[in-house]
């Protein structure tokens, strides 16, 4: 766990880095990410123990999380041919951006997530995943893979599940003002706010569609039912992954409207991409963007929504 020494986190990022580069150029991609799992499920079998014998808190000794975040960043490897001696500039390139993400932790929701001294074992491993998984994509910003044209059709992809998430808050009506269950949702959680999201985010997609910003998956014709069946699936997928955090959130002890990060930031994201998959076909690549972006896109957007008085929390 490098208890010792001076500078854990950076040791076990080098670690990581070493032994991550050897899997991918000596193994392949599936070993990689058989392997990764294994370091996953080690890491909370680990702090899980530690925290046994320890106060729950994020202790700098603690070194599997650094090496489960480096891992998941090293995976851009595979997006590339690279020789040998390209793989190993661009895997040290990969290491530095990823300690200073981890050490400075500016971008959000990373700016929020060690507010909180006393963390459970997936607060610990999360740090250094959404570091991770930023590394990843800054790394495909550098070599080319997602320009501009990607974000902005990425965006717009996400938009009508973004929509959709945020009518709740801007629904200001006494109508179905009743929460669905509120012993398992929460008292926030209304019919109102869940019949809204689906119905302005199916017509956001249909209006997104009808004026060619979104193009329709070439499995299907392209009429209204097929416009409207995957407006429904994003728009569906948005509020229902929101309703699943937060059947979780009150199950984790969270009350609601308190932060948990960064499922508060991406399970909109996560129910899109788990709804409409079978649909869009997402690449590994396109998974990780869509996460980071629609991430940082909600935790500005509660910012902005607490600012305006809108949200009672920032998230």
């Amino acid at each position: 766990m490098c208890k010792k020494t001076k500078f854990p986190g950076t040791i076990a990022s080098f670690i990581s880095l070493i032994f991550s580069f050897s899997s991918y150029y000596f193994l392949g991609k599936t070993i990689y990410a058989f392997l990764f799992l294994i370091l996953l499920v080690s890491g909370f079998w680990a702090i899980n123990i530690i925290h046994k014998k320890n106060n729950t808190e994020d202790h700098q000794w603690i070194g599997i999380d650094e090496v489960v975040g480096m891992w998941l960043a090293n995976f851009f490897l595979f997006e590339f041919g690279f020789n040998f001696m390209e793989a190993i500039i661009f895997s040290l390139v990969s290491f530095t951006i990823f300690r200073i993400i981890d050490i400075l932790k500016f971008i959000p929701p990373l700016s929020t997530i060690d507010q909180d001294d006393n963390q459970n074992v997936l607060a610990v491993l999360m740090d250094d995943i959404i570091a991770g998984a930023y590394t990843y994509l800054i790394m495909l910003v550098i070599l080319g893979i997602y320009n501009l044209n990607f974000l902005y059709s990425s965006f717009l992809i996400l938009l009508p599940g973004m929509i959709a998430n945020m009518t709740p808050a801007l629904l200001k009506t006494k109508y179905w003002n009743t929460p669905i269950n509120e012993s398992i949702f929460g008292k926030n959680k209304t019919r109102r706010g869940f019949l809204g999201a689906i119905i302005v985010g199916t017509l956001s997609y249909f209006l997104f569609v009808k004026y060619g910003l979104i193009i329709l998956a070439s499995d299907f014709t392209g009429g209204l039912s097929s416009i409207i069946f995957v407006g429904f699936l994003f728009s569906y997928g948005a509020i229902g992954g929101d309703l699943i955090k937060s059947f979780f959130k009150r199950k984790a002890g969270i009350g609601p409207g308190k932060s948990w990060t960064p499922w508060d930031q991406i399970d909109y994201v996560l129910g899109i991409i788990i709804l409409t998959y079978f649909i869009y076909r997402y690449t590994f690549s396109q998974i990780i963007f869509m996460l980071v972006l629609g991430g940082v896109v909600s935790a500005l957007s509660h910012r902005w929504g607490y600012v305006l008085k809108i949200n009672n929390a920032k998230q």
